[in-house]
């Protein structure tokens, strides 16, 4: 028999495993309806399977074959729901543990070239030069061409004790470097920054939940009790794309006392759990900010969720993401290490509002039960401890609402094309003998030079309103419309390519601090780049603000003394 033959009677054999065990276990076994529409649809996989193994056209890789199928089976699941093979579980001990063997850098995709970001201080990395903006070309041999993100960071991580040899390409040398780096363990820190920004103001950065994150946001706050007295505390969540539920709770129990119910998660299948606070808190009673944005997800909804039913403080800053699902692991084959993340409950915040996004699945015939809708309506009112109104239906809203400088076209477009920090990396490329100097100011003469390499690059970008005039002109032009009509088009045109090359004046002061923050990062790493944002926060100063005026704080809270 083939190996393709063997694969299919293993499938088959295992199907009719299932269909013989897992009905009578399962809660819809005894629905009659039920129990046929699984065996209707377990059915169907198998004859297909193996009519298409047996019948197309071309040979089939049996194992790609059913990875497809499992792939199809998921796509209109929630993008959380999701297959996949960890080699080594260097993923999972990541996510978890907050911890993986590989080389200590940040990488990501600039100008559609995998480049460094910036490596993390104290790894092979670090010590062996590699530095921003370094072009990653081949990984033990591998031109790193066709590869993905995904790839390359998957070759880059390892068995601790093993060997890489990675070549880059140096902005300001002709030829590549070739480095031999041992994988150690990299540890994550989940709590990136922590200091006084003010006499008796700390401020923590706290930027993932893997199982590490209260004992690192501990050690934090007792190193700066050390320090001083913590009279107030602003805690930044920004960017923190979630973690371990269990974290969120550990987290929030740092400001909440013991045996105060922080979530909730219910789903089809599961029971409802609540996960409370178990210890006496570091920090009961100092005022408390709470920064959030667009990039707070997950486990900083929760905490922020908690902070904001419990009015136990204020939130600044602007929406949140809005997952509020919560998942499990199973693993389907130790083996090969292969997994199924999968979506098992929602979880809901002390005033039991859920902050999911209403479009996190795909409203098709596959789901049985669309009757929740009203947990995404956004004018259902649900009530803090001090009686505030407080709304669900996708993401945490702060109490304070400070947008940051974004949503300008311009800006946009420099930032996600790494003009800046291209800028920068050739910059001092050019000027080696600032490596010692130990930073560089940004001067009007730097500014000058930054808006120079801006207009010799291929740099674009539309205003609002741009495209659909360059429509109307084309239609003008194909209608034959008056030549009054097409000449004021084009005015209006040529107005706004004016008005684009106004915009690097116009947003000279945020740029000028982007650039300041790059310097700073290359100089003296990621404390150094946040010790200058810090500085140039507007979401911050607000902060900074509301906790020195403590009769806003009270009110904002509707505390009554």
């Amino acid at each position: 028999m083939s190996a393709q033959r063997k694969y299919i009677a293993w499938l088959i054999m295992l199907f009719m495993v299932i269909s013989s065990g897992w009905f009578y276990n399962n809660s819809l076994a005894n629905n009659e309806e039920s129990y046929h529409k699984i065996g209707r649809g377990l059915f169907y996989l198998k004859e297909v399977y193996e009519t298409v193994s047996r019948n197309y056209v071309d040979e089939l890789d049996p194992e790609a074959l059913s990875k497809s199928a499992i792939e199809g089976m998921l796509e209109d699941f929630d993008p959380y729901t999701v297959f996949f093979e960890d080699p080594g579980s260097h993923q999972m001990r990541m996510i978890t543990r907050g911890k993986y063997g590989g080389v200590g850098m940040e990488i990501g995709v600039q100008d559609k070239i995998i480049t460094v970001i910036a490596p993390m201080e104290g790894t092979p990395a670090k010590r062996a030069g590699i530095r921003a903006g370094d072009i990653i070309t081949k990984i033990d041999g591998t031109s790193m061409t066709d590869l993905s993100l995904q790839d390359a960071s998957q070759k880059l991580r390892g068995k601790v004790g093993t060997k890489v040899t990675i070549e880059i390409k140096r902005p300001g040398l002709s030829t590549p470097i070739s480095m031999d780096l041992t994988r150690e363990e990299i540890i994550i820190k989940d709590v990136s920054y922590a200091s006084f920004i003010e006499p008796g103001t700390a401020y923590i950065r706290l930027s993932a939940f893997s199982d590490k994150a209260s004992k690192e946001l501990k050690d934090a706050i007792y190193n700066l009790k050390s320090q001083g007295e913590i009279e107030s505390v602003i805690l930044d969540l920004r960017g923190n794309p979630g973690g371990l539920l269990t974290a969120a709770v550990e987290v929030a129990n740092v400001f909440l006392p013991p045996g105060t119910m922080v979530v909730s998660t219910r789903g089809s299948h599961e029971n409802e759990n609540k996960f409370f606070t178990k210890e006496s808190p570091i920090l009961p009673n100092e005022p408390l900010v709470v920064l959030v944005n667009r990039a707070s997800a997950s486990a900083s909804e929760i905490v922020a969720g908690a902070i904001q039913d419990l009015d136990r403080g204020v939130l600044v800053g602007t929406e949140t993401f809005g997952k509020g699902l919560v998942q499990k692991v199973y693993p389907i084959d130790k083996v090969s290490q292969a997994y199924l993340k999968i979506t098992t409950a929602k979880y809901y915040v002390p005033s039991g509002r859920s902050i999911q996004k209403e479009d996190y699945k795909k409203k098709n015939e596959m789901f049985l039960d669309l009757s929740d809708s009203l947990e995404y309506n956004k004018e259902v009112a649900f009530y803090t401890n001090n009686n505030r109104v407080v709304h669900g239906g996708g993401g945490i809203k702060p109490d304070i609402e400070i947008k940051n400088s974004d949503g300008d076209r311009y800006m946009d477009a420099l930032i996600s094309k790494s003009i800046i920090f291209q800028f920068a990396v050739e910059y001092l490329s050019k000027h080696p003998e600032l490596e010692t100097s130990g930073g560089i100011e940004v001067s009007d003469a730097v500014m000058a030079e930054l808006n120079t390499y801006i207009s010799e690059q291929d740099f674009d970008f539309e205003l609002e309103g741009e495209e659909q005039l360059a429509k109307f002109l084309a239609i003008a032009k194909e209608q034959s419309y008056s030549a009054d009509i097409q000449d004021l088009v084009n005015v209006a045109i040529q107005k706004l390519g004016v008005e684009k090359k106004k915009k690097f004046i116009t947003n000279n002061t945020v740029i000028k601090s982007l650039l300041e923050e790059e310097f700073a990062e290359k100089f003296g790493g990621s404390t150094a780049r946040i010790e200058i944002s810090i500085r140039n926060d507007e979401q911050i100063a607000k902060a900074l603000t509301v906790l020195s005026n403590m009769g806003e704080y009270q009110e904002i809270l509707a505390i009554n003394e």
